[in-house]
């Protein structure tokens, strides 16, 4: 049984071209056995229930679904179905195309961990109802549904393993990277060790505290690079470098250029 990582399903959705094709809504009775039959040959899957419960063979492998797990599905997957529950198991799946990824691994198949929310079944069911109803109004608002759908799963998953002293570190850095703290003072500021701070940090956000700091602070570089004719050793210091030659270096390591450059080629002001 697999679940992915909420980092990786993240980066995933984030970084592959997917269109949304189409879905379908069906219901089997309680109990009932559905087998010898295959998930659709060029298309993923998002199998969402909207009650009920079942277990859901992919190729194999067998998956518990109830309402708050989405059951994503690979193309030409052998099914196999046994519902659960004393209710008929009432479900939808929605349909998408890969256009294009950067993975070279197929994402195949897992269960998404979201949890209940009342958002997440009214985007699931606006979807439903709009897809009814011809027309390319209707096709457009399909396709931004499906969109908002996935950035909301995936939302709700990453609050699943969401870590409140993960959340106090990256507000207390977020509010002080213009100050030169260190990973150890944050440790210190949400209570924690610094390796464990490490660990959870990375578990989270998939980077180390110290790269989700020096993000946050070229970021900022950029946009005062962008917009301000501020000298870059000031900039160096209003983001939280002390020393304006080690901001430099960290910069063009990131951006394969230089602070002087990047204003060159950027400059607004």
């Amino acid at each position: 049984m697999r679940n992915i990582q909420t980092n990786d399903l993240i980066k995933y959705f984030a970084n592959s071209t997917v269109q949304y094709s189409d879905l379908f809504v069906t219901s089997l009775g309680p109990y009932v056995h559905d087998h010898n039959r295959n998930t659709a040959p060029y298309f993923y899957g998002l199998v969402i229930t909207l009650s009920g419960s079942a277990n859901f063979s992919l190729n194999g492998e067998v998956y518990a679904i109830q309402k708050g797990v989405i059951l994503h599905a690979g193309p030409n997957m052998a099914i196999d179905i046994t519902v659960t529950s004393e209710e008929p198991w009432h479900y939808t799946v929605l349909h998408y195309e890969m256009i294009s990824s950067p993975f070279s691994v197929e994402i195949g198949h897992f269960k998404i961990e979201t949890g209940h929310h009342h958002k997440l079944d009214y985007l699931v069911h606006q979807l439903i109802y709009f897809e009814k109803i011809p027309g390319d109004l209707n096709k457009l608002k399909c396709k931004s549904l499906f969109m908002q759908l996935v950035e909301f799963f995936v939302i709700c998953a990453k609050m699943q393993t969401s870590n409140n002293v993960v959340d106090q570190a990256i507000t207390f850095m977020t509010e002080h990277y213009r100050l030169p703290i260190t990973i150890a003072e944050i440790a210190e500021e949400v209570g924690c060790d610094r390796r464990r701070l490490a660990y959870l940090f990375h578990k989270q956000t998939g980077m180390s505290p110290i790269q989700f700091l020096t993000e946050i602070r070229l970021k900022q570089s950029r946009e005062l690079l962008r917009t301000t004719s501020i000298p870059i050793k000031d900039i160096a210091e209003l983001i939280g470098y002390q020393d304006a030659f080690y901001f430099c270096r960290v910069f063009k390591k990131q951006y394969h250029m230089t602070p002087t450059n990047f204003r060159k080629q950027y400059l607004t002001v």
